[in-house]
């Protein structure tokens, strides 16, 4: 039944989701095809409005990565209050599951719809940096796209052989922490927004009002949690002198994992909020 969940929840997610690609595909295209008019050996009043375009579009680039990721996550909390909380959630509530598949089809949804964001972004900024690696160049003649990474890779390595000493940590398990980190934070944020979006039921007329003062708080509680965690790292920081062993890694990894662990209980504590709103307190509008 998950699996039907799923694709009800990804048909509802794909028109508004594919919209975002296209601005972001578009905003891509734009700053690659302005890369692609500058041209060094112009003069100097055509080099420079090829500058200007070029930070126009980067401009606009910026500000299209920023509308899609927050675009992602509306899309994906305005479905699951419409389909859980107005008119829709007459539906919604009908269908033979329990409450708690249906809030794990959502989750699961925004989940995927996130990381492929995250994904499409990074590919867009890798075929940016690809276009004007390639054009430039051709401009450099005797040097090549080979040789520059060849140089690079070379470079890397040995960046890489110093990071342990300097991080304390190894690059491949420093890259492997982040990305777990990454996908947890992810997935507590989503469901602590969902959370919120239960929570503003409990206002009888103004519920969106409601949610938005309800994100505002469990925000303020996260400071001052973020505050609280904070402090072994400035506790290491008072008592260790620069002499001593201490790394960047062995001094930020107590904060971030207690900082994890803060948001990770309050995400456990919003799921089943969410399954309280949706099955004991339950008020469609």
């Amino acid at each position: 039944m998950l699996g039907k969940l799923l694709k009800y929840e990804w048909r509802g997610l794909r028109f508004p989701f594919l919209i975002l690609l296209i601005v972001l595909a578009s905003t891509t295209l734009l700053t690659c095809g302005v890369i692609l008019t500058i041209n060094p050996m112009y003069d100097e009043s055509l080099a420079w409005y090829s500058v200007m375009a070029l930070m126009l579009s980067i401009f606009l680039y910026y500000f299209g990565i920023i509308g899609c990721t927050i675009g992602t996550s509306l899309i994906v909390v305005i479905r699951f209050y419409k389909t859980c909380y107005t008119d829709q959630g007459y539906l919604t509530h009908t269908l033979p599951v329990t409450a708690g598949q249906l809030l794990n089809a959502k989750l699961i949804a925004a989940v995927a719809a996130d990381i492929l964001m995250v994904l499409s972004i990074a590919l867009s900024l890798f075929l940016i940096v690809q276009v004007g690696l390639h054009h430039f160049l051709s401009f450099a003649p005797g040097y090549t796209y080979e040789e520059m990474m060849r140089e690079l890779s070379q470079e890397f390595s040995y960046v890489f052989g110093d990071f342990e000493e300097s991080f304390g940590i190894s690059f491949g398990l420093f890259i492997v922490y982040m990305v777990v980190y990454s996908v947890i934070a992810m997935i507590a944020n989503i469901v602590t927004i969902f959370g919120c979006v239960s929570l503003g039921q409990l206002f009888t007329k103004h519920r969106i009002i409601g949610a938005i003062i309800a994100y505002f708080g469990v925000q303020f509680i996260l400071q001052i949690a973020g505050y609280f965690t904070s402090l072994p790292m400035y506790t290491k920081m008072l008592i260790t002198n620069y002499d001593s062993d201490l790394t960047f890694f062995g001094l930020m990894s107590p904060t971030l994992n207690l900082t994890l662990l803060a948001v990770t209980v309050l995400a456990v504590a919003m799921y089943f909020i969410n399954l309280h709103m949706m099955t004991k307190r339950l008020n469609l509008e």
